[in-house]
């Protein structure tokens, strides 16, 4: 005997009791009898059993009942082993026993050991099928010694399996059986009162809610069950050029798997759903059950309407994965080729994707349809969620439906999917879009539940007392409708039309029997109002109202300056208030172009529009706006003054300010001027030297009488030793020098680079202090020699200044520069003056960063141009005037214009009629210069197309034309007439 047989046959004894009371807990017991347990009730399931979890060979004493249906494969449950008696030289025979399912199944088709099939093994391995025996198998009685006759299996579908010694072939051990077999042969075909073998998805599913649910027959609807049972049966053809039924069905469970997770399993096999309706269960099985024969309108829903028009994100998918049993792989569950959409994908900029498996699907090709409906069921997206009264009885979850809700819009079919009944509230539907295209050519054919109650005859009334208010709440509310309230509502619908089509739709509660009204736009409306309850919706009560938008303004007061335009419209109107809004363009716009074009620049009363060049033309359109829309455009040309005075007064004043370049030509610069450049120069050079001073205080005697000394004449003794040092980073600090050329003094200045660099000179050579204290010593007598010689030097100087006071009368330069810690920047000034019995000829520039100019003071000012070798006098001023021989001018804006007689040609813009002499005028615009009553011109032809003529006379009116529309006015202002486009 084998090794490995020993090992079987050590531990397989029998199992008597098991296979005499057909208990469907099977399994294998070392050392005797294998069923225990008496006990049918199976334990609580954490799961669904997987079919890969079947193909496994189970040796249990516990294991529940396996049941299977349709083609499947299966490892087997191992109730039985047990070895003939003899030796190994007798070639003995191992007979082993495997329970496939409960119940009686249809055929073994074929049977795999260890991968390979069984008749490779040639005469190595004999078996046969029981199935239901009633008695014990004589095989096993006559060749297993201990199998006994009380050992039937009663009610199970086995297989016997004998296995002959060969050390070669089993030297792996006893081989793993895949037995592949078409199921259960009890499945009831209602179509045919038949019951036999079938993989059909709908009769499989009726042989579950029969026979695992226990659900009897008179609470099954046939009819749907026997349509998706055609629907299941219906050929289609494969991708391969092969045809296959639709919906075929195969696999197995376990006796205490949850009975929701296997019917949920069944139903994605067939991508269907097991409805109830009137307390009797029904199939619908993957398919379109259209077209709708049951609408949903107003007139049915009682309560809010809710739900989504676009699908949600989490269904955003286009792409489906998942798995299916695949035969051809020895039925591993395998991954079935991916269904996606390739628009899908491009508009959602890659794959998304989501995963549908089906352990009871065998075939690829119906995975994918299956994978195809799940895909657009998903992307189809539009749920809805509606209350509606007793009627709604007949809405049942997988009926096709129209939902025909006009006044918020909604029309199409949907499928329900969910359903709620109350009696005191009515039917609570749940609803999601349908569309025959989700099930390619599957088409079921719809059920009419029956009709279990009957609903009375009637209805609610109507409500009473309709009225429209008007009533403006800033730019949301632009009225209220109000009427009584009516005994037993449950809701009010407020439908709001304009031309027929609803415009809006508002729920009202019961306990309100008003209504606010916004966001329209100007029209001509009904209001309808209806009352909801138990049995339905009443009839319409209507108002009619209008939502009028302003009129344009009347007219537009402009005020203009050089550099300012202020716009202020006019409007009689006592409607509901107003507001202005104001667009702008440099260029001329078409009046079409100008809400897309055209600059907004605010919305109000009144515009000021600030930072204008002078004497330059604008061009701005105003529109009048409230709740309740806009008006047509105004169109109002604008050009700025070119008032000489004030612009030239405006550039005198910038230039004469106070601390202006003008200021120090006439009055020269001022003695705060030169003491502040001086203590800038004093504060900084204390700031730079201040902490070397603190070092030489601590030290030696020569840095005592330095203390002591005049502060002035330290400062240069210390300014003098550091730049004789490092005289070649020493900076230089102009000053307010006089007589130009005669400037001999200087004041030296180390700057704060030098003093620095000064400093670590000392600090890195103060090793000790001795040793800083001798450098100093040594330096002691050649600082006393420099502070002679600068004692010499200011003999000089004084001297000096004496010659130059009396050079000041005829020559003067000034340069000086100020630092400003307020803007953290420099103003630099270069002044000549020359000056000669009290007349001055002053050339002075200025910058400050920001401006650079240059200014000049003298009786007469000029400028020669040398032309061919000739000097040529081409600009004077004198005696106030500019004189200018010839000039070549782009552009000339003057305020008058005079001949040289003295009279005046042009003023203010405007040609001297006596000097106009033409037989043709063509003018860009012509406007009357005297206003009419009404504050406007009393003619106007103006260059974008637009006119207008209004009377002088109060009791009169006007015309205007505005491009599009023409209007005639009455002496209050309002259009008694409007022809052209009236939007």
């Amino acid at each position: 005997m084998g090794k490995a047989v020993k090992a079987v046959a050590s531990v397989a004894v029998g199992v008597a009791v098991g296979f005499a009371t057909g208990n469907p807990y099977l399994g294998v017991l070392a050392g005797g009898a294998m069923f225990a347990s008496s006990s049918l009730t199976p334990e609580a399931n954490i799961g669904a059993s997987t079919q890969t979890e079947l193909k496994q060979v189970i040796r249990s004493s516990k294991e529940p009942a396996h049941y299977q249906f349709g083609r499947c494969a299966v490892g087997g449950l191992l109730a039985w082993a047990q070895e003939e008696e003899g030796d190994q030289s007798k070639r003995e025979w191992l007979h082993l026993v495997y329970v496939l399912s409960e119940g009686d199944i249809e055929s073994l088709d074929e049977l795999y050991l260890n991968q390979e099939p069984a008749a490779d093994a040639d005469d190595l391995v004999q078996y046969a099928l029981i199935r239901s025996p009633s008695t014990a198998n004589q095989y096993l009685l006559d060749n297993s010694p201990d199998w006994r006759d009380s050992q039937i299996g009663k009610g199970l579908s086995y297989v016997r399996m004998s296995l002959k010694y060969d050390r070669d072939y089993w030297a792996s051990g006893i081989p793993t059986p895949l037995f592949v077999m078409r199921g259960n042969r009890e499945i009831y075909d209602p179509r045919t009162e038949t019951t036999g073998y079938s993989d059909n998805w709908a009769l499989v599913i009726l042989w579950y809610l029969r026979t695992r649910l226990g659900v009897p027959d008179d609470e099954i609807i046939w009819d749907m069950f026997i349509s998706a049972a055609n629907v299941s049966d219906e050929t289609v053809t494969t991708p391969d050029g092969g045809t296959e039924r639709r919906y075929t069905i195969g696999g197995g469970f376990k006796a205490d798997t949850r009975k929701d997770r296997v019917l949920a399993d069944m139903e994605a096999a067939g991508g269907g759903q097991v409805v109830r309706i009137g307390g009797k269960f029904g199939l619908m099985a993957g398919a379109y059950y259209g077209p709708y024969e049951l609408t949903i309108d107003e007139d049915i829903v009682i309560g809010a309407v809710s739900g989504q028009t676009e699908v949600a994100q989490a269904d955003a998918v286009n792409t489906m994965t998942g798995k299916f049993i695949d035969p051809d792989q020895r039925w591993s569950e395998t991954d079935y080729p991916a269904v996606s959409v390739a628009e899908w994908i491009e508009a959602d900029g890659g794959p998304i994707e989501d995963s549908l498996d089906l352990q009871y699907v065998f075939s690829p090709y119906q995975a994918q349809r299956l994978a195809n409906i799940a895909l657009r069921k998903k992307r189809a997206g539009g749920s809805l969620s509606l209350t509606l009264n007793f009627r709604g009885y007949a809405c049942r979850p997988g009926r096709v439906v129209r939902v025909y809700l006009p006044s918020i819009n909604i029309d199409g079919e949907f499928r329900i999917t969910d359903w709620d009944f109350h009696g005191d509230s009515g039917c609570k539907v749940t609803l999601s879009a349908e569309d025959p295209e989700i099930y390619d050519d599957a088409v079921g054919e719809p059920y009419d539940p029956l009709g279990f109650i009957s609903l009375p005859t009637g209805g609610i009334a109507a409500p009473s007392g309709l009225i429209y208010t008007l009533e403006s709440i800033g730019e949301t509310v632009q009225g209220r409708l109000d009427w009584s309230a009516v005994t037993g509502a449950q809701s009010y619908s407020v439908v709001l039309r304009s031309n027929g089509q609803a415009v809006q739709a508002i729920e009202v509660p019961p306990s309100a029997t008003t209504c606010t009204v916004g966001g329209l736009p100007a029209g001509q409306y009904v209001a309808e109002v209806r009352t909801r309850g138990s049995f339905g919706q009443s009839g319409a009560a209507t108002v009619t109202f209008s939502v009028n938008a302003p009129p344009m303004p009347d007219r537009v007061i402009v005020q203009v300056t050089n550099n300012e335009v202020t716009l202020i419209p006019q409007l009689a109107w006592n409607g509901t208030p107003v507001s202005f809004r104001f667009y702008y363009s440099p260029t001329l716009l078409d009046i079409n172009q100008v809400r897309g074009s055209a600059q907004l620049l605010s919305t109000g009363a009144s515009l000021v529009h600030t930072g204008r060049a002078f004497g330059t033309t604008y061009y701005y359109w105003v529109e009048s706006v409230n709740a309740y829309g806009h008006s047509d455009l105004y169109f109002q040309e604008v050009a700025t003054t070119s008032d000489f005075t004030e612009i030239f007064g405006a550039i005198q004043s910038d230039i004469e300010a106070e601390g202006s370049l003008y200021e120090a030509m006439v009055n020269g610069v001022s003695p705060g001027v030169i003491e502040q450049v001086g203590g800038q120069i004093t504060e900084a050079a204390e700031e730079a030297v201040a902490p070397f001073r603190d070092k030489l205080d601590a030290n030696t005697e020569s840095i005592g009488e330095l203390q002591h000394a005049d502060q002035e004449t330290a400062l240069k003794l210390l300014l003098i030793k550091a730049g004789g040092e490092a005289s070649a980073s020493t900076l230089r600090v102009e000053q307010v020098v006089r007589a130009g050329l005669a400037q001999q003094v200087t004041t030296l200045q180390t700057g704060q680079s030098s003093l620095v660099q000064r400093m670590t000179v000392a600090e890195n050579a103060q090793g000790s202090l001795a040793e800083l204290t001798n450098e100093l010593e040594a330096g002691q007598a050649q600082a006393n020699t420099r502070l002679s010689a600068v004692e010499t030097t200011q003999g000089s100087q004084a001297t000096l200044i004496n010659q130059v006071k009396t050079a000041q009368a005829n020559v003067q330069d000034e340069f000086y520069a100020m630092w400003d810690p307020q803007t953290n920047s420099f103003t630099s000034t270069a002044l000549r003056v020359v000056e000669v019995g009290g007349k001055k000829a002053v050339l002075g520039m200025r910058s400050d960063g920001q401006v650079a100019e240059i200014g000049a003071v003298a009786n007469r000012f000029y400028i020669y141009n040398e032309v061919s070798g000739e000097m040529v006098l081409a600009f004077v001023v004198e005696g106030g005037r500019v004189v200018i021989p010839e000039a070549l001018i782009g552009t000339v804006k003057f305020s008058k214009l005079v001949s040289d007689t003295g009279e005046v040609l042009i003023q203010n813009g405007k040609i001297k009629a006596k000097f106009l002499d033409a037989d043709n005028i063509t003018a860009r615009e012509v406007i009357s210069s005297i206003n009419a009553a009404n504050g406007r011109p009393t003619f106007a032809l103006r260059k974008n197309g637009t006119f207008e003529f209004n009377s002088l006379d109060s009791s009169g009116g006007g015309i205007r034309w505005n491009g599009s529309t023409r209007e005639v006015l009455d002496s209050q202002g309002r259009a008694v007439i409007r022809e052209g486009r009236l939007d």
